[in-house]
């Protein structure tokens, strides 16, 4: 269900894992798109800030997983920066498959996420991508943002206040993080049996 006209649909947890599953069977890279949509879904990253993902942003100097990536100004929206946190283990199990698998790859790109020809997404055709995977999967009204929304979603679900969701998704001002939570009957009913 889309709140405002022009927004990407939410996932919940059961619908996201289906598109997992589905991505996981059925792709040619696997791996890598699944690692793809566990980092817009967990991490709550914008298209771009996925883009321009280096292997030097996301691990250590030992070749362990960062928990938290600073993202570069040029890819943040405003030039702003700030913290990704690459915390959730579903996150970090794909993103070491992918790694490995990336590895093996022979291309002189330093960046984390590569197109079949070994070269570099940009922020469009990452965003078709996206969308691509989530309509293979049945989940249509879904693009590069359901992920992005659905950790706001999921997040406020989980108890988070609307200001550590402000702060995780890096938004300037709190009424754009209320537009990305999606409340449905089901979070309200129970709210209110909590009364």
């Amino acid at each position: 269900m889309r709140t405002h006209e022009g927004q990407a649909k939410t996932l919940k947890e059961e619908d996201f894992q289906r598109v997992i599953d589905h991505t996981m069977a059925t792709s040619r890279h696997a791996e890598r798109d699944v690692a793809l949509l566990q980092v817009s879904y967990r991490a709550a990253l914008r298209v771009n800030e996925i883009a321009g993902l280096s292997l030097d942003d996301v691990l250590t100097m030992d070749g362990q997983l960062e928990h938290a990536v600073t993202l570069r100004k040029k890819t943040t929206k405003g030039n702003k920066g700030g913290k990704a946190f690459l915390s959730h283990p579903a996150v970090r199990d794909a993103l070491m498959a992918y790694v490995a698998i990336r590895s093996e790859k022979t291309t002189s790109s330093r960046t984390l996420f590569i197109s079949q020809k070994g070269t570099a997404f940009t922020g469009s055709t990452l965003s078709r991508l996206f969308t691509t995977l989530y309509k293979k999967a049945g989940a249509h009204g879904c693009s590069s943002h359901t992920g992005r929304r659905s950790s706001a979603t999921n997040l406020m679900r989980g108890g988070a206040n609307i200001y550590q969701i402000k702060q995780i998704l890096r938004h300037e001002n709190i009424q754009t993080t209320a537009r990305y939570i999606e409340e449905d009957e089901e979070t309200l009913a129970q709210l209110m049996r909590n009364v």
